[in-house]
Order: C-alpha cells, then sequence, then structure tokens
C-alpha cells in the first residue's frame, strides 16, 4: 500500500496540487477493478511543515497535516509554486531548511521524491540532485543554472528520474509525472489505463517544440544590441558575419566575443534561432509550403532548412505545423481543399454542383 505526502505550500498551484492526488485516485480505481480487495491502494495526505491550512495561489484553501520526524512515506511530491517574482521566490526558498532536511530524511529511507516545475528548485536545495541529472520549467532555466550548478539540468525532456528522484518540467506536466508515478508502483498496465481513461499523452516526452530559442536577455552591451537589431532586419537575406562587423566597425573576432560574454551564443547562432522562431510563428499562423518558409527566413534550400528545423525543434516542419497549427486554421485549409475539389468536379461535368447544405460551415 504507497503512501503519498503531496507537500503543499501558500502559493502553490492548485491545479498540481490536486491533480496530482486525482491520478492516484483515478489509480485506485483501475487497481479495485483488476485486483479486487487484495489490491494495494495508493494513500496520500497533504502536508505542510507546520499543519496549518494553506491557500493555493488560486485562493483555494487547504487543510494539512503536520510532517512529522517519524513518519515515513513512500512517496513525496513537491509541487509548483507560483512565481511571484525573483525576490519573493528567493524569500520562499531561503524559508524552507526544515522542509529540505525532512526531504532528505525521507529519501534516504527509501521514498521517491517528485518536483514539479518550480518545485524543482526546493528538491534541488536538498543537494540530491547535485551531480545527477534533472530538469525544470523552461522560464526559469537561467536562474536554475545560475542558483544549483552542479545539477546536471537538461531541458529536452520533460521528465528527468534518477535514484527515485523525478524532476519535471513546466507546471502541466504534471500529468505525466503522477503517470510515471503510478508506472512504477504500480505497473505500465495500470499507468496506461489511466492515461487512456484522463486522455494524457503519454507520448509527449520532450520540451523541445515549447522552449524559445531567443532567450529575453537584458543587456547594456550597445554593440550586441545594435547587431541584433540588424539581424533582425536582415535575416530574410544573405547574411555575412564579415559585413555585420563592418556595419558596427569592429572585427569579427571581436563581435563572436562580446556576443558569446552578453548572450552565451555566437551571432550565427543567433542569426539561426532567429530564422527558425520566424519559421514556427509562419508554420503555425499561415498555410505557406515549407519551401516557402524557408526562403522567407533566409534559406534557400528548403532541405538544409527542414534539417535545421529537425535539429532545433526535435520535429520536422510538417510535423511541428500538424501539431501546433491552430484548429481553425486547419479547418480553413480543410475547407479550401473541399472547395478546389468541388469546383475542379463541376469543371469536369460541365454544371455548377452545389453543397449540402452547413457543408460550407465545417469550422463553425
Amino acid at each position: 500500500m504507497p503512501r503519498a505526502a503531496i507537500l503543499a505550500f501558500d502559493g502553490c498551484y492548485a491545479s498540481s496540487l490536486g491533480g496530482f492526488a486525482d491520478i492516484l485516485q483515478v489509480a485506485n480505481s483501475h487497481l479495485r477493478r483488476q485486483q479486487g480487495a487484495s489490491a494495494a491502494l495508493f494513500e496520500w495526505r497533504f502536508v505542510s511543515l507546520r499543519g496549518e491550512p494553506i491557500a493555493a495561489s488560486n485562493g483555494l484553501q487547504l487543510q494539512t497535516h503536520k510532517i512529522g520526524a517519524r513518519e515515513h512515506y513512500d512517496l513525496v511530491f513537491i509541487p509548483s509554486l507560483h512565481y511571484a517574482g525573483h525576490r519573493k521566490f528567493d524569500l520562499l526558498l531561503k524559508a524552507q531548511p526544515a522542509t529540505c532536511a525532512w526531504l532528505t530524511s525521507q529519501w534516504s529511507r527509501g521514498a521517491w521524491l517528485a518536483a514539479n516545475c518550480t518545485g524543482t528548485f526546493i528538491l534541488a536545495q536538498t543537494g540530491l540532485l547535485d551531480d545527477r541529472i534533472a530538469t525544470t520549467t523552461w522560464w526559469l532555466e537561467r536562474q536554475f543554472r545560475t542558483r544549483f550548478p552542479r545539477v546536471e539540468l537538461q531541458m529536452q525532456p520533460v521528465l528527468t528520474e534518477v535514484d527515485r528522484l523525478l524532476c519535471a518540467g513546466a507546471s502541466a506536466s504534471y500529468l505525466l509525472q503522477a503517470i510515471r508515478v503510478v508506472e512504477r508502483f504500480c505497473g505500465p498496465p495500470i499507468a496506461s489505463q489511466c492515461a487512456k481513461s484522463m486522455l494524457i499523452d503519454v507520448s509527449q516526452t520532450t520540451q523541445t517544440p515549447y522552449l524559445p530559442l531567443l532567450a529575453d536577455i537584458a543587456h547594456t552591451d550597445a554593440v550586441v544590441h545594435r547587431a541584433q537589431h540588424w539581424l533582425q532586419r536582415n535575416m530574410s537575406g544573405s547574411v555575412r558575419m564579415s559585413e555585420l562587423a563592418a556595419e558596427l566597425a569592429v572585427s569579427e573576432r571581436t563581435l563572436i566575443r562580446r556576443f558569446n560574454a552578453v548572450l552565451d551564443q555566437s551571432p550565427l547562432t543567433y542569426l539561426q534561432h532567429l530564422r527558425i522562431e520566424a519559421a514556427r510563428a509562419l508554420l503555425e499562423a499561415s498555410d505557406q509550403g515549407v519551401e516557402q518558409i524557408a526562403l522567407q527566413v533566409g534559406y534557400n534550400d528548403g532541405s538544409s532548412f527542414s534539417r535545421l528545423f529537425r535539429a532545433r525543434m526535435g520535429l520536422s516542419p510538417g510535423a511541428y505545423r500538424s501539431r501546433y497549427q491552430s484548429r481553425w486554421r486547419r479547418n480553413q485549409r480543410t475547407l479550401r481543399r473541399l472547395r478546389a475539389r468541388r469546383a475542379k468536379v463541376a469543371r469536369l461535368f460541365g454544371q455548377t454542383l452545389r453543397a449540402p447544405s452547413g457543408a460550407a460551415r465545417i469550422c463553425g
């Protein structure tokens, strides 16, 4: 009978906190149906350092149990916390030494520790992730790397798992994380049934398609600012670093050095990211062909563009469009194809064919 503690904090996300328990409850339903009275069901309780009611970030109040030094759990879940700015988040983390000591004690006694989104910062603060792989929410990557340099941070996977330490990316990834927990404690068949009954897409194993290639980094280097603006204006054409350096009246070597110092990437990498970001926007919002989009963002060779896009995003341009283009846009494209097909049939038979009533409103 696996015992789980769901660690609650003021300002945590109610969806992460309660949603994790909901999936354990669904797992119990499948276990009862398959194994009957002998099923080893999950038990869980919401716990906090003082055992007082907590207020989630959306105002939901939740009663909690006080964590006890002698109480042992098989699993502890750390939910995502609302990020209210660097200073407030820093204060919250500094207030967790007792929590971190309790987490370390639970892990030392055999418990699994699962941390979601910003909750990974609390897990990392225990020191248990030092020299181990982990992931976190993509938009706090730089803060995580700065604060925890010994953690082997990997931003591509949605989940990382090592030595009973399970980390997940941005907040909604708690769904996949909970399914993984069910799999580890109950086996793949029960986990699969939970995922199917709750419509959780377990094939989503990478964060890469969601990660912005261009980080919004504030800096004061005037040369790099000018270079960024020049590249943004000229990215659709043939760009040479020698031409950019001449425009800025610096050497190529100086340009590369200053880019690396400020943005942690070369001017060429920055240009490639600009082009891929522009291509992502066009794939999501337009019906232009891949070759057209490649030309529009500065690539004369569609094959080279497709290879670079796949290397950066983990998906081909066509697969990216299929997954992320809006439903309305896809329906509009289908409607145009139906109209073109109807017009072709009409020309073949020399008459105007009328569509059935309502057929032209497939996207309504």
